[in-house]
């Protein structure tokens, strides 16, 4: 449970503010400015480093304002470290009175060297590294930032990130390798996001993880919205929404054995897939799909369908219904529905059928129910067909 390890944000260790031009850091219990400094990013490593070094964790309060960072912020420690802001939540950098705003200016990645705005990347498993972020707005302004980590928890034991928005300010171009929120690596871990903002990255969250539950999750803009990569145990989403990602709203790729739970997942616009599962070793199950487009584009690739299990909603695996062969024909066309090309039919004659009854021209939209001979009379057909 990380909630029973991290401190209370009443008890705050550190209070950071800016008078506008300077960067300042006072002690929570005693009021004395510690720290000062005409870079933010200089501050808040200061402070990090002083949370671990001197209280073994504890709380950081940013006051709300805006904190330039020319450098990534490395959260690393084997100890619980809370970030917090003070301003009221909101999701866009259009106005930054008011918000507690993160504005990174720094240098870009590369391919071999990717830049993280928050790193909690320690490069090894710490069994007592929890990270809360909370009520920040972490912007990439300026230029293009490729080969970018914006906030990297990958390999840390424990996250909460809860009302924090990773914007690109519209400048990226999503064709390059980046991510707003980056996992990429499983070892028991596990996080949880809720009412969280990516928008502007190649792909806005990346999780490989253990354990993790999103709850209110957004991706806008992006190559990739929900990328599911390689989950070793369970990922659970509820309500996460992807607008305007031009590949793939949801990719679902959990080759590990992992199980995913999508809860009204919704894919707004139009991209390449809705819906994107591949692998043959993982449990799938998505309550109530929803997309703007109907039907939804849905991508099945070397799955096993007897682990996948859609409920309501817009995605159907399997369907049935009465088809009608006229008088003097030999075939109907039947449009199915279903998300994928069916595999499996059964075809039940609701009368006495004038010769041998099969299926053929299987296309991911319909099927042919033909006879070898005409009948004289309408004949109706029972059909069932299951991807």
């Amino acid at each position: 449970d990380i909630t029973s390890k991290i401190p209370p944000v009443s008890s705050a260790s550190y209070i950071v503010y800016t008078d506008g031009s300077k960067y300042y850091a006072k002690n929570g219990d005693t009021g004395i400015i510690e720290y000062s400094d005409a870079d933010a990013s200089n501050l808040l490593q200061n402070v990090i480093d002083a949370l671990y070094n001197k209280y073994g964790g504890g709380t950081v309060f940013i006051k709300r304002g805006v904190y330039v960072l020319t450098k990534s912020i490395n959260i690393t420690y084997d100890a619980p470290i809370v970030i917090v802001g003070e301003a009221p939540f909101k999701q866009t950098m259009a106005d930054e009175r008011g918000i507690t705003y993160l504005k990174y200016v720094g240098p870009a990645g590369t391919s071999t060297s990717p830049v993280s705005v928050i790193n909690a990347d320690s490069g090894q498993f710490l069994g007592q590294q929890y990270v809360l972020l909370k009520d920040l707005i972490i912007g990439l302004v300026g230029k293009a930032y490729p080969y970018t980590r914006a906030v990297n928890l990958n390999r840390v034991n424990k996250f909460w990130v809860e009302r924090v928005s990773v914007l690109a300010d519209g400048l990226y171009n999503p064709s390059t390798e980046s991510y707003g929120f980056y996992t990429n690596a499983q070892g028991d871990n596990g996080g949880v996001m809720i009412d969280t903002f990516s928008a502007n990255f190649y792909t806005a969250y990346k999780l490989f993880l253990d354990h993790f539950v999103g709850i209110r999750m957004q991706a806008l803009y992006s190559t990739f919205g929900f990328w599911l990569h390689y989950a070793g145990s369970e990922i659970v989403l509820i309500n996460p929404h992807a607008f305007s990602c031009s590949s793939k709203s949801f990719f679902i790729n959990l080759s590990f054995g992992g199980s995913a739970t999508l809860i009204e997942p919704y894919s707004e616009g139009n991209p390449t897939y809705d819906y994107d599962i591949s692998g043959s070793n993982q449990y799938v199950v998505i309550i109530n799909p929803r997309a703007s487009r109907s039907p939804p584009a849905v991508n099945f690739y070397s799955v096993d369908f007897n682990k996948i299990v859609i409920v309501g909603g817009i995605i159907k695996l399997r369907n049935s219904g009465i088809a009608t062969i006229p008088a003097g024909s030999t075939r109907v066309t039947v449009s199915h529905d279903l998300a994928s090309t069916p595999t499996k039919f059964q075809i039940t004659p609701l009368g006495q059928p004038p010769g041998k009854l099969w299926v053929e021209n299987i296309t991911s939209t319909s099927f042919d129910i033909v006879t070898d001979t005409a009948p004289t009379a309408d004949l109706k057909v029972s059909w069932y067909a299951e991807v």
